[in-house]
């Protein structure tokens, strides 16, 4: 399942619904990619047709390769896109964790408190169902191809088939689109009675 559900012993109609996520940074912006990874984290929440997050922690990993500057300038921005988006799919970050690590991490947890029938599990679909994707395939494209413009010999095995612009268009959808909330999706799973979800991510449609 894309989050935990938990029946709460004391509150029998309620559970609690909770995942965690983090990214290694996937894009060159530090604050479009704290926004990349709070719609990530929230993503899996909604997946699992929770609308409402009420709670979110941030994971932070400083890399020890940073300089001061860099640190000062990197962090700041990681966490300001991390907090926005938060607030944007209406709720806080109350508190989290900060490490210094090897490499630059970022992540969460999503919490939330709910009843079994806003929950939509993820088993219920059925053969000959329709199949709805709320943003486009091929993200994970996009951003090799994007790194592979600065390698020879990576580039050489696509520039047959696109062009420079058209890798850093796609890139920038691709940003854009990982940036945004699944939040409508998620609502339009209970208006429509979607039967199961899933949010398709580092394993792609098949292996999700």
């Amino acid at each position: 399942m894309d989050a935990s559900v938990t029946p709460l012993p004391e509150e029998p109609h309620l559970s609690l619904v909770q995942t965690t996520d983090f990214f290694y940074p996937l894009i060159d912006d530090p604050y479009l990619q704290g926004r990349v990874a709070c719609a990530n984290v929230l993503s899996d929440l909604y997946a699992m047709g929770v609308v409402r997050c009420h709670n979110m922690l941030m994971l932070l990993g400083v890399s020890k390769e940073f300089t001061d500057q860099e640190r000062d300038v990197v962090v700041p921005l990681l966490m300001k896109g991390f907090q926005d988006t938060a607030r944007e799919a209406g709720c806080l970050v109350t508190g989290g964790q900060t490490v210094v690590n090897p490499w630059c991490t970022i992540g969460g947890v999503a919490s939330s408190v709910c009843s079994m029938d806003k929950i939509i599990m993820p088993e219920g679909a059925k053969a000959g169902e329709v199949l709805v994707l709320t943003k486009p395939l091929g993200t994970q494209v996009a951003v090799n191809a994007h790194q592979w413009i600065d390698d020879p010999n990576r580039w050489e095995k696509i520039n047959k088939v696109t062009t420079r612009e058209e890798v850093k268009a796609a890139y920038r959808a691709a940003e854009l689109s990982m940036a945004r909330l699944n939040r409508v999706g998620a609502e339009l799973m209970h208006k429509y009675g979607a039967s199961s979800c899933t949010d398709v991510t580092g394993f792609g449609i098949l292996g999700h």
